[in-house]
């Protein structure tokens, strides 16, 4: 009995389910949005591509795929309502499921409904260990930490695709298994459209499965308990609420909704291991559920239905997937700035988002000691050296990925300064190299390409560009986790539709410039120090800006807006100009990219990438410049030049051990060791640095402040008369 003294008749402020006005306004702004879709269907849509018109079959599929995606999307918001994170293994937990669920049907025949709740219990199964063993132990983790750390189980989960190759060995005995459909044979044709009997579960299971949620949430202790979590752990906890409990329960219904999803969904659009926990199956969901403001059920069913009928029209009028993803896009953009008004109160969980464990710097009273310069500037004259002759005993191949690595850095420089620095999360920064690459490589592979470095000037400021539109919404919402979807979102319009226009594709390869008509750079050796160039420039501006005045405005803006305001601060060029100056990095790391590999294409710039780029930098920490460095080179350095034994480390399994024994990050271990050096310099010359043993024993000076900071008023009181006293009588002796 965790729900404690909560129980039906409790209000709960803000719950999943909302029988008022706001349900009202759903069923409303459903209705509205149906009219729009089948008015595009019908009439502009077959004038603009010179079709006929959609059927009304499509409609019903819409709405068929739109309940299995809805249910997807629930259980996100199930899981950021408990936990504030997006969860990136959502996915991956109805994997699980299906692949099962395929394997024991199609392979080893066993009856279709007992592997449908199999696959479905193990999906409920592995979520269970999923919170138990890695969730609960980030607790009291930063949430950007736990988003991260979402992605480690969604690598580690991603070993379910390696599960056929063990039941059947080769792909050829795959084909011949068989598909993985219904042994039933009801079906049924509407509007031109032919449904078969998994259309039909689906209409028969997630209807009910809707139920079961609203009686859950409204009947049930649990289902209470758990709204009261959401709403406000603290206060639930004091009602006698078991959070921990109340997490497990929350996190088995999304295992459990992302199974049925999975399980249904397969049938119907084909089974696909990597499909269906892919970043595109995972950005239908997030938008749903963001457009209901990660709050009602309602909304994010109808959310998630009007979505998929949009896609369905968009795709029969004109024939093009990339199309859906420039419309979900679209979607997203919309929907978050009709609603901006709505996102005035700021979210609990957003300064947790925000919360980067900053660096500390070396103290002032340490600073002008000959250990203290030697070590520091040593320290960077060794890294130099180490780094700057990779090329004289590394292959060819390897020094150019090498410059890969450098390259890379760069970009999380430029990530570094919009998600540590200002609070902006980006799940589209490889995208924006993109921009500059393919932009980069349009111009240099010209028959008269311009100079090498106006072609890197003006891909930088094209991202910058880009970056500012992809901002906008930033000025107008307030939880910054909403903006990371719409990243992602472009990441994927750009991956699938933007980079394959034609102004930025060219069959000519990029010839590597005469540096000042003097330096060749076709060789890769050379080119590395042009990217160890491009990454000194990066770190040069990006601390110059660390240590202006605007530097220290933004990171007042980020840790709190409301006193930043207050004190003048104009919040709005603030926010732009960041996007802004990551932009531009990140494209000019593009640029330097595209001379690198001389020849790409869109494939190169998958939304999964920006993903990978985001852990990466968590990974390295994003409370110093160092971090990001650190990051690339852990995770493509690993990757790159370690075998195949070693690699697990850069693995979602790498990941969160990582994580789970410094939150900070690589970060954390190099100042940590710099800190050591401080403490012994300090020790070694009697110097009292505060600072420095926030995090240790306190020496006997700084332990008797804090004794006397824990001190009552009135003990407080009598201590100071007595050292007024004390210093009156010696003033008197000596006079």
């Amino acid at each position: 009995m965790f729900a404690g003294r909560i129980t039906g008749h409790t209000r709960i402020r803000g719950g999943f389910l909302l029988a008022d006005r706001r349900t009202l306004n759903t069923v409303g702004t459903f209705l509205g949005g149906f009219i729009v879709i089948v008015l595009f269907g019908k009439v502009l849509f077959p004038h603009l591509a010179g079709t006929i018109a959609v059927p009304n079959g499509t409609y019903l599929q819409g709405l068929i795929v739109g309940l299995l995606s809805s249910l997807l999307a629930i259980g996100l918001v199930l899981i950021y309502r408990s936990n504030r994170i997006i969860n990136f293994a959502q996915g991956a937990l109805g994997a699980v499921a299906a692949t099962l669920a395929n394997e024991l049907y199609v392979h080893f025949h066993v009856p279709y409904l007992i592997s449908i709740v199999t696959g479905v219990a193990a999906g409920v199964v592995v979520s269970l260990i999923v919170e138990y063993a890695f969730i609960r132990r980030f607790a009291k983790a930063p949430r950007m930490i736990l988003t991260v750390a979402t992605i480690g189980i969604f690598q580690l989960l991603s070993i379910v695709e390696f599960l056929p190759q063990i039941f059947n060995k080769t792909q050829s005995s795959v084909r011949k298994a068989g598909v993985f459909r219904s042994p039933y044979s009801a079906h049924f044709t509407f509007g031109n459209v032919e449904f078969s009997a998994d259309h039909i579960l689906v209409l028969i299971i997630c209807p009910a499965v809707l139920l079961g949620l609203a009686y859950f949430f409204t009947r049930t202790r649990y289902g209470i308990a758990t709204r009261a979590a959401a709403e406000n752990a603290d206060r639930a906890r004091l009602l006698g609420c078991r959070v921990k409990r109340v997490s497990l329960v929350v996190w088995g219904l999304a295992g459990f909704l992302s199974a049925i999803t999975a399980v249904l969904r397969a049938p119907i659009l084909g089974f696909q291991y990597s499909g269906l926990q892919g970043p595109e199956l995972l950005l239908r969901g997030l938008a749903a559920a963001v457009l209901a403001k990660m709050e009602s059920i309602p909304a994010t069913v109808a959310a998630a239905i009007l979505i998929t009928m949009g896609e369905q029209t968009v795709f029969f009028a004109f024939g093009k997937s990339s199309l859906t993803d420039a419309f979900v896009l679209g979607v997203v953009v919309v929907g978050l700035l009709a609603q901006r008004k709505r996102f005035g109160r700021v979210d609990a969980a957003s300064s947790s988002w925000r919360s980067v464990q900053e660096v500390r710097p070396i103290p002032r009273e340490l600073k002008g000691l000959s250990e203290v310069r030697l070590g520091s500037w040593g320290t960077r004259i060794a890294l130099l050296i180490a780094v700057g002759t990779l090329p004289l005993y590394l292959s060819a191949s390897n020094t150019n990925l090498a410059s890969v690595i450098l390259i890379y850095a760069m970009v999380g420089i430029s990530l570094t300064i919009l998600t540590g620095w200002s609070g902006n999360i980006s799940l589209g920064q490889w995208a924006i190299v993109g921009v500059g690459a393919l932009f980069a490589q349009r111009l240099a592979a010209a028959s008269n390409p311009p100079d090498f470095f106006i072609i890197l000037l003006l891909s930088g400021l094209l991202g910058a560009g880009v970056s500012l539109v992809i901002g906008l919404p930033a000025l107008r919402i307030r939880n910054q986790l909403f903006l990371a979807v719409t990243t992602l979102a472009f990441a994927i319009a750009a991956g699938n539709w933007i980079f394959q226009w034609n102004i930025l594709q060219t069959t000519n390869s990029v010839q590597r410039p005469f540096l000042f008509g003097v330096i060749d750079t076709t060789s890769e050796k050379v080119f590395f120090y042009v990217c160890l160039a491009g990454l000194l420039f990066a770190l040069v501006l990006a601390r110059n800006l660390r240590r202006s005045r605007w530097g220290r405005n933004l990171i007042a803006m980020r840790d709190n807006e409301a006193q930043a305001q207050s004190l003048g601060m104009r919040l709005t060029a603030m926010r732009l100009s960041a996007f802004a100056i990551s932009g531009f990095i990140a494209a000019l790391a593009g640029a330097l990219y595209a001379y690198n590999e001389q020849s790409i294409d869109y494939s190169r710039f998958l939304a999964e990438v920006s993903v990978l780029m985001f852990s990466m930098v968590v990974i390295g920490g994003m409370g110093s410049l160092a971090g990001p460095i650190l990051g690339a080179v852990y995770v493509r350095g690993i990757q790159y030049f370690l075998s195949a034994d070693l690699q697990l480390f850069a693995t979602g399994f790498g990941l969160l051990i990582l994580l789970l024994v410094f939150p900070g990050g690589l970060g954390q271990i190099l100042y940590s060791i710099r800190d050591r050096f401080l403490r012994q310099v300090s020790e070694k010359h009697d110097i009292v640095v505060p600072s420095l043993f926030a995090d240790r024993a306190l020496p006997e000076p700084v332990a008797e402040l804090a004794e006397a900071a824990s001190l009552g008023d009135a003990e407080l009181e009598k201590q100071e008369k007595k050292a007024r006293q004390k210093v009156l009588s010696e003033t008197g002796s000596s006079r």
